[in-house]
């Protein structure tokens, strides 16, 4: 029973103090312009990711890399890179689907829908929208 009117005090004190930290100072800034007085913002264009270019020697480490989906899954592995003679990346080639090489399909990803990140290629694709990928004969 002692501890009733001590635990109803600071419960009183708590709810106080938390209506006092709600209240707002008064502005003491000028008003800012209106808005028609102001001029139109320009928004940048989102940036076009930049077409990969590749040695040799990068295209074939990139071979039997895993490729992962934009919801994490795992839906593959980098069977060919296509460059053109500049070194860019012009298709990559990813074998989809099947277990133990049983049952995969070979699909067409192009250079805008995906990143290289840590030795593994990143599609901005879902796993669903990687099955819809146009197929390649093997």
């Amino acid at each position: 029973m002692k501890w009733i009117v001590p635990a109803a005090t600071s419960m009183a004190l708590f709810a106080t103090s938390a209506a006092f930290a709600q209240t707002t100072a008064p502005s003491t800034t000028p008003p800012s312009t209106p808005p028609a007085a102001t001029a139109p913002s320009v928004q940048p264009s989102p940036a076009t990711p930049a077409t990969p270019t590749l040695t040799e020697a990068e295209a074939k480490e990139l071979i039997d890399a895993t490729v992962v989906s934009s919801d994490d899954d795992n839906v593959g592995e980098v069977a060919a890179i296509q460059r053109d003679s500049d070194g860019k990346v012009t298709e990559l080639h990813a074998d989809i689907g099947g277990f133990l090489g049983i049952g995969q399909t070979r699909v067409r990803v192009m250079p805008s829908q995906f990143t290289v990140v840590d030795k593994k290629v990143r599609l901005s694709l879902t796993a669903e929208q990687v099955k819809g990928l146009p197929k390649i004969e093997k």
